[in-house]
């Protein structure tokens, strides 16, 4: 991948961090819904047309669990010494995703040391692999150092890192790229909001839990679609769809008349899974 096509990945990988902008009415739902937390919403980026997947704006891949219980723990996050292992362009992608969804944790937890050291582990990563020019632009990075404490501030900063991100995307055709990023931001989230299942709301993160994997078969496709994909990368989509068979055989999903509801067991074992693969990410 040369210099100008890693450039370009500013474009998919900075969604990962900006979708803070993404305002959706129900990421927080009060209650209960028989529809889903998350929307797709066809209109974005992650629309493609050359590849058959869609895929949501990221924020709420964490967001959406504040609802379910979401407890900060800084020591959760990936560690940014882990930058040094990411040698190859799939788990640079990768991780790029994970520490996005990681930074995002952090703001709405109100952890501004945290998020500091988030954007900061972005930034490394972004130099590595090309794309540290954007954070230059008219100081963008010092903005968002000055106000990384302030949640709406932070948004707004992150409107602009998202249009110049578009910018990219609408004049190379660099899409699938996000579909990578986007499966490790998937996971991070899905790891982050399952720690301590047995003292939260069964229902409530039984119906995040299912909400979620609804998106496992998007990422799924993306990933596959990504034809660059070295050994490291290719052992993920295999966990990935391994993950995908193993919750299609539960019994409250083959069974379910409605919207499944897992049993304490099951969210036990799609859990465990998640952690597995989470670990294979970062190492």
């Amino acid at each position: 991948m040369n210099t100008y096509q890693k450039l370009i990945l500013v474009g998919t990988g900075l969604l990962l961090i900006t979708s803070c902008s993404n305002n959706e009415e129900n990421t927080k739902a009060p209650e209960l819904k028989k529809t889903a937390i998350i929307e797709v919403d066809t209109t974005d980026v992650y629309t493609s047309d050359d590849y058959d997947f869609v895929l949501p704006r990221p924020f709420a891949l964490v967001s959406s669990f504040e609802n379910a219980g979401l407890d900060f723990v800084a020591s959760r996050m990936n560690d940014p010494k882990n930058l040094e292992k990411y040698t190859t362009d799939g788990k640079q992608l990768l991780n790029f995703g994970v520490y996005s969804s990681d930074l995002v944790y952090s703001i709405i937890s109100d952890q501004t040391q945290a998020s500091i050291t988030n954007f900061n582990a972005i930034k490394n990563l972004a130099d590595k692999i090309g794309m540290g020019s954007i954070f230059n632009e008219e100081d963008l990075a010092k903005q968002i150092e000055d106000n990384i404490s302030d949640r709406e501030e932070m948004e707004s900063l992150m409107i602009d890192v998202y249009e110049r991100s578009q910018e990219f995307l609408e004049n190379n055709d660099m899409r699938i790229l996000a579909a990578v990023q986007f499966s490790g931001a998937w996971f991070e989230g899905m790891y982050l909001a399952t720690f301590d299942v047995d003292k939260k709301d069964k229902k409530k993160l039984s119906h995040t839990i299912v909400d979620h994997m609804n998106l496992l078969k998007q990422a799924i496709k993306g990933l596959e679609s990504y034809k660059e994909r070295g050994e490291d990368t290719a052992e993920v989509l295999a966990q990935m769809k391994e993950l995908q068979s193993t919750y299609k055989a539960f019994d409250s999903i083959k069974n379910t008349k409605g919207f499944p509801e897992l049993s304490p067991e099951e969210i036990k074992i799609v859990t465990a899974k998640i952690h597995e693969i989470r670990e294979l990410i970062i190492s």
